[in-house]
Order: structure tokens, then C-alpha cells, then sequence
């Protein structure tokens, strides 16, 4: 909450600076950009939320903290897992959710396009983890154990995995009336340096992206 206030206070003492001296470029003006992702990571479609905030210097390049997630509530898709001879709960066959998200260092540098558009390459470095869980009635445990230690049992102890994150973007920003308001739309493709879970070999793939930033004018 603290934080939160602290960033709101410095948009609007940015806003107002803005507006006493349109003319001039600000060495640093905040900024939080808040869009939806539709992904297509390890060879599936999913999506989920994502962030921005950070500091526009000299009205041209951001440096910030950036994330994504892909929620397994929100996301129907399931994960066959053969037990090959073995059972769980009965069963030789398992379907499971995946969940995940990467978090990291943001760099974008901005360029301007005409009165309307500007062109942003976002580049994010940090961390990334995805993988794979029981759901539903498969989450009560034959044995009283928790739900973990059988996921990472049937797993071979490669349930989830993570890794170095590279996160690099091609994004478009509208510009409005209100130079503190615009809304974006864009392109990215993922990397998980070293990903290697027991039901995919990776969690790499492309995402497209729309959302809407206030500040960093």
C-alpha cells in the first residue's frame, strides 16, 4: 500500500509539472502500465495479466520491474500425464493445470512515430517458473499426504521448472488528449533459459499484448 501511494504521489507531482511547463522534458516521470496477455508458450494457448512500472528517462527510454502471469483457475487447458503402469486415486491417466510467471528487469527504448504513435522495444531479464498440478477431486491424496509430495512423486520430481527469463517486445502506444493516458498493443516472445519439466521441454513461445499506461509522458 505504501508503495502504491508513494507511486501516485509522484504521478501526480510529475502531472503537474507537466502542465506548468509543457515546453520542457522531464528527466524522469513515472509510470504503471497494467495489459492482458493471449499467449501461445510451449506450444498452447493460454493468457493471463501483466505489469509495468518504472521511470520514462528523458521522455525516451524506461527502466523498470515488468512481469506476467499465466493463471491455471483462468486457463482451461489440461496436461495428460500417463502413469505407465502405475494409478493415482484408481487412475492411469491424469489430466493437470499448469500455472506460472516470470518477473524481471524492464529496459524499453521509445521512438516516435508521428503526432499519434510511438514505437517501443520492451526487453525484460529476470525469472521465470511454470509447471503442472493435480485439480479438482485429484487434489484429495489417497494417503492423508499433501498434494505436493504427490505432484512431485508422479512428476519424477520435475512437477515445475524455472529459469533464467528473456522477454522481448515490439510494442505500439497511443497517444490521447491527456498526455499522461494511452493505451498500447504489441508482440512478444519468451525464453526460459534451462526449463526442463516431466511435461514440457520448454515454456518458450510468442505472446500478443494490449493494455494501458498511466504516466511517463
Amino acid at each position: 500500500m505504501k508503495a502504491l501511494v508513494l507511486i501516485l504521489a509522484m504521478l501526480s507531482t510529475s502531472v503537474a509539472f507537466a502542465d506548468a511547463e509543457e515546453d520542457s522534458t522531464p528527466v524522469a516521470t513515472p509510470f504503471v502500465g497494467l495489459d492482458w496477455r493471449v499467449m501461445g508458450l510451449s506450444d498452447h494457448v493460454s493468457h493471463g495479466p501483466g505489469f509495468q512500472v518504472g521511470a520514462l528517462l528523458f521522455g525516451h527510454f524506461k527502466v523498470g520491474i515488468a512481469g506476467f502471469m499465466r493463471p491455471g483457475p483462468i486457463n482451461p487447458r489440461t496436461f495428460e500425464l500417463d502413469l505407465e503402469g502405475g494409478s493415482y486415486r484408481g487412475q492411469e491417466r491424469l489430466d493437470l493445470r499448469s500455472d506460472g510467471s516470470v518477473v524481471g528487469l524492464l529496459l524499453a527504448p521509445r521512438f516516435g512515430l508521428g503526432e499519434w504513435l510511438d514505437l517501443e522495444i520492451p526487453v525484460l531479464l529476470g525469472f521465470g517458473a511454470f509447471g503442472f498440478y493435480l485439480t479438482d477431486d485429484d487434489r484429495d491424496t489417497p494417503d492423508g499426504r499433501r498434494v505436493s509430495e504427490w505432484e512431485d512423486e508422479l512428476l519424477d520430481g520435475a512437477d515445475a521448472s524455472e529459469g533464467f527469463a528473456i522477454d522481448v517486445g515490439l510494442r505500439v502506444s497511443f497517444k490521447t488528449r491527456q498526455s499522461w493516458l494511452r493505451p498500447y498493443l504489441g508482440v512478444h516472445y519468451s525464453w526460459i533459459v534451462g526449463y526442463d519439466a516431466t511435461l514440457r521441454g520448454n515454456y518458450d513461445g510468442i505472446s500478443g499484448v494490449f493494455g494501458i499506461e498511466v504516466g511517463g509522458f
